[in-house]
């Protein structure tokens, strides 16, 4: 920054800081609930408020405008839709020449304390220093007398105001050739910058950014990563050397006995075929047969041809069964499928089978025929 905007800085704090320090008389006139206005200062594009709950709302009246809020010392910025605080403070600008002061008179009887005078102008601040660790607030001490006010110091140059109208993301965007205003500012993305049009040339006026916020919370510990995969295995070592034989050892105890296995089921010894006709069952193509089995074994009656769909078959102790007053015997009986399409009727025969039993149809009566129970063997003198 060249020496003629550092001064035009160093004249607007001073400017400001002044009337800050009478916006207090100011604003002790206001009746309760008057809403207190923005107070241009003249000849600057710069309003001074009070508080930052005075400030209007930023929008497209006030975009670019720069307000100073003298209760927290702090300029506020409008753009794009928001307020913003930044930092202004440039290097001290030389001051006015002070008089010599003359010599003290006798000091007089001291009288009744007066009311406080009006606080004097508040020099220009030296370049900021690094913020040292807040104390604790100490008790207000009581105000003691008005000083002598000085002699005032020579007016310095005028500064030069400024506007800020916009952001751009890098400084090159700014451009070397600017068709707009002079004071004419950008706040540039990048660097956290304001540049001001001089009319020549871009003057930058420093970073605006706040300190830097305290370090965040360290994150979580992340997942335990998967397992490396296993290593090759090895070469196999060479054999060793065969061992000499021991001594035979003692013959172990007999095992317990294993458990019995399941019980074997006898083979279906004989296979015969159902059909009817002329509303009699026909067996292997005989009429009405007499059927021989011999006890313990397994026979199939196969009642898969159609003729046999509405004449399922069944064994009885009566002659044609439910028909003759009788009831069915299933003691080795079991039925599979469906008579007519894959029917199947499995009799393995009770050692403590009757002699005769009977097989006939369970919905038609006189279709059906005897079986002769046999056994295999027999005992006699």
């Amino acid at each position: 920054m060249n020496a003629t905007s550092q001064n035009a800085l160093a004249m607007l704090l001073a400017l400001l800081m002044t009337a800050s320090a009478l916006s207090g008389c100011m604003g002790s006139d206001e009746g309760p609930g008057e809403e207190e206005e923005a107070e241009e200062l003249g000849g600057w594009t710069v309003f001074l408020v009070q508080s930052s709950s005075s400030l209007p709302a930023c929008d497209a009246a006030t975009d670019g405008r720069l307000y100073y809020v003298s209760m927290v010392s702090v300029f506020q910025t409008c753009s794009n839709g928001g307020w913003s605080s930044i930092d202004l403070t440039g290097p001290a600008g030389p001051g006015g020449a002070m008089g010599g002061q003359g010599p003290a008179g006798p000091q007089g009887e001291k009288g009744d304390q007066g009311d406080a005078g009006p606080q004097g102008v508040a020099g220009v601040a030296g370049p900021t220093g690094a913020d040292g660790a807040q104390g604790d607030q100490g008790e207000t001490g009581p105000q003691g007398p008005a000083g002598r006010a000085g002699t005032d110091g020579m007016d310095g140059a005028d500064g030069t105001s400024f506007t800020i109208i916009g952001t751009v993301d890098d400084t090159s965007d700014l451009g070397e050739i600017y068709v707009g205003d002079v004071g004419d500012a950008f706040l540039v993305n990048s660097t956290v910058h304001i540049f001001v049009w001089s009319g020549s040339e871009w003057v930058d006026l420093g970073d605006i950014s706040g300190p830097e916020g305290p370090t965040g919370p360290a994150g979580t510990t992340g997942a335990t990563g998967a397992s490396g995969a296993d290593g090759a295995d090895g070469a196999d070592g060479a054999p060793g050397a065969d061992g000499a034989a021991g001594a035979d050892g003692a013959d172990g105890a007999d095992g317990a006995d294993g458990a019995d296995g399941a019980q074997g089921s006898m083979p279906t010894v004989m296979e015969m075929v159902v059909t009817v006709s002329s509303m009699d069952f026909y067996v292997d193509g005989l009429q009405q047969p007499e059927v021989g089995l011999y006890r313990g074994f397994t026979y199939t009656f196969e009642q898969s041809d159609s003729s046999n769909s509405p004449h399922p078959l069944g064994l009885s102790t009566t002659v044609d069964g439910t028909h003759g007053g009788g009831t069915q015997y299933t003691d080795g009986v079991s039925y599979s499928g469906t008579q007519g399409s894959n029917g199947l009727l499995t009799f393995t025969v009770p050692l403590d089978a009757p002699d005769t039993l009977y097989y006939y149809c369970q919905n038609h009566a006189g279709m059906g025929g005897t079986v002769q129970i046999l056994s295999l063997g027999y005992v006699s003198t």
